[in-house]
């Protein structure tokens, strides 16, 4: 169910996600022009809650891990590798995840991929191709669902049931997820994630489907947590911004001079 048309961030809320993307982040997506960051750092950032990490994609996982080894490498931090992501961990930054699973030569394809409009929103930069004073110009864009401003504002999840492959219990895990935070979900985009769920189950053995326990185990292992951080255990982030502030520089400043 995919949007057709796309809008774009406000100019002031992809100022504000802009000044809020680590600084190498940031650096390494000028280096590295096909990366795009989307999801839940701009969901959270806009909603002004707190983030938890950075999702990075891009068109190849040759290109992703690249880019990955180079910001472990500056970090002097380590690289967590698994099926669906190549993760950055230096402690206490926020991890970066360079997601492999799903691999995307454009913004747009990649704010389709999502599940839930309130995560379908991307930001990237654009290379403008000439200089000022021997300083490479670029320009931040960002491309968002016409309907993630007007969900975000109310808190409901709106299911998109996006054509990739993924596990077919990833969408109801995220699901509770928001809704411990406060978010709600109307019956019909329940129903479609309940659906994408059911599409996932073997139905070879539905001689036993009456059995509730031999039905409970099959769909338990069917709800598999995608996120690959879920596995690394023990780690305290803090907010980079405060970084920015501890040390004395201001991140609106920092974003302009770059340019």
């Amino acid at each position: 169910m995919y949007n057709s048309i796309l809008v774009t961030l406000t100019d002031r809320d992809l100022h504000f996600v802009v000044t809020r993307i680590p600084r190498d982040v940031r650096s390494l997506m000028k280096k590295y022009p096909q990366l795009v960051l989307a999801g839940g750092f701009i969901r959270a950032t806009v909603a002004r809650e707190k983030v938890s990490d950075v999702d990075m994609f891009g068109p190849s996982e040759e290109y992703l891990d690249k880019a990955a080894t180079e910001l472990a490498l500056s970090r002097k931090g380590r690289v967590y590798k698994s099926k669906n992501a190549i993760t950055v961990l230096a402690p206490p930054r926020m991890p970066v995840q360079f997601i492999t699973r799903w691999l995307y030569d454009d913004p747009v394809g990649v704010v389709n991929s999502f599940d839930y409009t309130i995560c379908q929103a991307a930001v990237y930069v654009r290379d403008l191709g000439f200089k000022i004073s021997d300083k490479q110009q670029y320009r931040w864009e960002s491309w968002c669902s016409p309907l993630f401003y007007p969900d975000l504002a109310c808190k409901r999840l709106t299911y998109m049931a996006p054509e990739r492959n993924e596990d077919a219990g990833g969408s109801i895990l995220r699901m509770r997820k928001y809704l411990s935070r406060g978010y709600i979900i109307q019956a019909d985009s329940m129903a479609m994630v309940i659906a994408r769920l059911v599409k996932g189950v073997d139905w070879k053995d539905a001689k036993h489907w009456q059995d509730e326990e031999y039905s409970s185990k099959v769909i338990c292992g069917l709800l598999r947590e995608v996120d690959p951080l879920v596995a690394i255990d023990g780690i305290d982030m803090i907010d980079e911004h405060e970084i920015d502030k501890e040390e004395g520089h201001d991140a609106t400043e920092k974003m302009l001079d770059d340019h």
